[in-house]
């Protein structure tokens, strides 16, 4: 299947994207520690179903710029407008993983003649449950979510080590710990040891803060009216993905997805491409 490669620019940031298949489009964002290479298998189902996949790496992580700034979900929201304008030039199926997640949910308040349909995977927004992974408590195990908002701090700790981070966070969260092929955890070292690459990484983090007010603002105005999914997998976020898009979504649908922790992409991929299909399908 081949793979075409995009630059596009949004307010001087160059953003790297990967499209293919013909038909309408499904756009793809994805979280941390990965890229647009953890959607590769997801781009060719979508492709084989007669839809435009397209994956863009967030500014800071992938083959995109790593800026000093502009890490908040609305300003991200801003850089996947740019993509859609230019790749697609009108409506698309918006699909965002963890912090992804949040970006599509921003792009979905800023732009939503952006958005025709939105799927969120495994996230909760600042102030609608994400807060909770901020906070010391017995049985919290995404200690992370603070730690990783002392970016410089964070950075000083890390350098040198991403290989022992990677390791301990795909196997933490994970249902199924071998389900990250070898070859993939290489290749997302490989973008964390590359210069500035922890720092935009972790950068994603320490937005969390303007997103609180940011979230609190869009929810005052208004439920989102497009359709939602929610999906979270069994051994992470789970059910409680309704918990956290009921109060921003008008039209909400949720699924589980049963043996998978939060790499549902790689731990259930026919699940996970058979769900998000079912939901983006014309209904006859």
């Amino acid at each position: 299947m081949p793979f075409e490669h995009h630059r596009i620019s949004s307010h001087g940031v160059s953003l790297h994207c990967v499209s293919c298949g013909e038909g309408p489009a499904v756009l793809l964002i994805h979280g941390f520690p990965q890229h647009w290479w953890m959607w590769r298998d997801l781009m060719g189902r979508l492709s084989d179903a007669g839809f435009r996949a397209i994956a863009v790496d967030q500014r800071g992580m992938g083959g995109s710029d790593i800026p000093p700034g502009g890490y908040d979900k609305k300003t991200l929201a801003a850089d996947v407008a740019a993509v859609l304008d230019e790749l697609v030039g009108g409506p698309a199926v918006i699909v965002g993983y963890d912090h992804g997640g949040g970006t599509a949910l921003a792009l979905a308040y800023e732009r939503p003649d952006l958005v025709s349909k939105l799927v969120v995977i495994e996230y909760a927004p600042p102030g609608f449950g994400y807060e909770f992974g901020l906070t010391a408590a017995p049985g919290n195990v995404n200690w992370q979510l603070a730690f990783f908002t002392q970016v410089d701090v964070a950075v000083s700790f890390i350098q040198g080590k991403e290989r022992e981070l990677l390791s301990w966070y795909f196997w933490h969260w994970a249902h199924n710990a071998d389900a990250i092929p070898q070859n993939d955890f290489e290749t997302y070292v490989r973008q964390l040891q590359k210069p500035g690459g922890l720092r935009g990484g972790f950068a994603h983090f320490a937005s969390v803060f303007e997103d609180f007010d940011h979230f609190k603002e869009w929810q005052a105005a208004g439920q989102l009216c497009m359709p939602v999914l929610g999906i979270g997998g069994e051994s992470a976020a789970g059910a409680y993905i309704s918990n956290g898009l009921s109060a921003l979504a008008e039209i909400l649908t949720t699924k589980v997805i049963p043996l998978s922790g939060h790499w549902v992409a790689e731990e259930q991929p026919d699940q996970l491409a058979e769900t998000i299909l079912e939901f983006i399908r014309p209904k006859s």
